[in-house]
């Protein structure tokens, strides 16, 4: 795994930063509908797997196979207690 550098290059770890692979910030992004991402709020009646499922159903159809794009999607699809 790539690591995050800070400002002078020198592989440092900066705090708070996700260790995703470090793009040039081309990582073209379609945009979709917030109706259209399922969304998970954390409730014993929700099927995790189902959530997870129908994410990576969406992910395919707008194109987003790379897990960048993914994990920058992916907040967006939490919401009440799984937020805190």
């Amino acid at each position: 795994m790539d690591e995050n550098r800070n400002a002078s290059g020198n592989g440092e770890r900066i705090e708070g930063t996700f260790p995703i692979r470090e793009t040039n910030g081309d990582t073209k992004m379609k945009n979709i509908s917030p109706s259209a991402l399922p969304h998970f709020h954390g409730l014993t009646t929700e099927d995790p797997d189902t959530f997870l499922f129908e994410f990576a159903i969406i992910c395919q159809t707008y194109d987003y196979a790379e897990d960048e794009k993914k994990l920058k999607l992916f907040p967006s699809t939490l919401k009440d207690a799984t937020v805190h």
